[in-house]
């Protein structure tokens, strides 16, 4: 699947947010509770209802994570995620994530040091990237 921004040849479906919003809580009680498949094609469908934004790819990367399909998280998060969204602190806080379980812990830390010095960063993102460093002698 090849999300790029700005791209007009697609557009969201007529779902309501709301709606949307309850789907991605029902993924991630999904990828809670161990239903692989499930979330995947819950996060799915949501990529179809919403192409342009990044969350629900979040969403499928989250899942990947979780079920230890790292490689492909990564690769979700970079390629996709942050090229819809070069900003997501959250996108780069799973990508951090992703990097650091396969092995990388320098290029983890410098992602999240990225989100915390990025003032427009989100602040639940802001959190999660400050969390993730408490602790760690690797500086930016």
């Amino acid at each position: 699947m090849d999300n790029v921004p700005n791209d007009t040849s697609k557009s969201d479906l007529p779902v309501p947010t709301e709606m949307v919003q309850c789907l991605m809580e029902i993924g991630y009680v999904a990828i809670g509770r161990g239903f692989q498949s499930q979330a995947t094609n819950i996060f799915q469908g949501i990529i179809a209802a919403r192409p342009n934004s990044e969350l629900p790819l979040i969403g499928l990367a989250v899942c990947k994570l979780n079920f230890g399909y790292v490689i492909e998280a990564a690769k979700i998060l970079a390629e996709q995620a942050l090229r819809l969204n070069p900003n997501s602190g959250i996108a780069k806080c799973f990508l951090a994530i992703a990097v650091k379980a396969l092995g990388n812990e320098q290029e983890a830390c410098d992602l999240m040091h990225n989100v915390c010095d990025d003032t427009t960063s989100d602040p639940v993102a802001k959190a999660m990237a400050e969390s993730f460093l408490i602790g760690k002698d690797v500086s930016p």
